[in-house]
C-alpha cells in the first residue's frame, strides 16, 4: 500500500522513468514490450499439459539477436515435456520489482517453442550465459536444451488501460 512504513517504496524503473519526463513522449507500447523483454531475465512459461490444461512454471530466459526469448530447459521438467506434447506456449515478463503489480508493465508473448538448432547454440549459449551466469553449471548436462519462443502476437499492458494486441512482423 503506498506509503505504508513496512513496504518500502521501490523507484521506477529507468525506461519508466524516462518515458514519464514532461519532456519526453511515452514510448510506443511496441517500445514497452521490446524493453521489458529485453530488461527482463525470468518469465511465467504457460504451457499445455497432457490433459490439454493450462500449466505454468517460472522460466530463465534471454534474448537472441533477433529480441526472441531463448530458454535452457532440461528434458526432465514438465514444461518440457509439455512443449513435447504441444509447442503452443506464452511467456509473461513484468516490470521488475514494481510497488503495485496490477499497475506495472508486461507483456505476455505468444508463440510456439521449438528446440534451437546445432548452428544456434553457437550464438545462444553466450547470450545466455551473460544473462545466467549460474547456468555454466549445467549448460553442458545431456538433459537440457535451448529452446526458442517463436512469437505469433503479444498482449502488453502499461498501467490500468493502455494495452494493446501486436502481432509479430511476417
Amino acid at each position: 500500500m503506498p506509503g505504508d512504513p513496512a513496504v518500502p517504496h521501490l523507484p521506477a524503473p529507468r525506461w519508466a522513468r524516462i518515458a514519464m519526463s514532461p519532456t519526453e513522449p511515452k514510448p510506443s507500447l511496441e517500445e514497452v514490450a521490446r524493453r521489458l523483454v529485453e530488461a527482463g531475465r525470468h518469465g511465467a512459461l504457460g504451457t499445455l499439459d497432457e490433459r490439454g490444461g493450462p500449466f505454468v512454471s517460472l522460466a530463465a530466459y534471454a534474448t537472441d539477436a533477433e529480441g526472441r526469448p531463448v530458454m535452457l530447459l532440461s528434458r526432465l521438467a514438465e514444461h518440457t515435456k509439455n512443449l513435447a506434447r504441444s509447442p503452443e506456449a506464452s511467456l509473461l515478463v513484468t516490470e521488475a520489482l514494481a510497488p503495485e503489480p496490477l499497475a506495472a508493465a508486461r507483456v505476455t508473448l505468444v508463440g510456439a517453442v521449438r528446440a534451437a538448432t546445432a548452428s544456434e547454440r553457437a550464438e545462444l549459449e553466450p547470450r545466455y550465459l551473460a544473462r545466467h551466469p549460474d547456468a555454466a553449471a549445467w549448460v553442458g548436462f545431456a538433459d537440457f536444451a535451448f529452446f526458442v519462443l517463436e512469437v505469433r502476437a503479444s498482449r502488453v499492458v502499461e498501467g490500468f488501460g493502455r494495452m494493446k494486441w501486436i502481432e509479430a512482423p511476417k
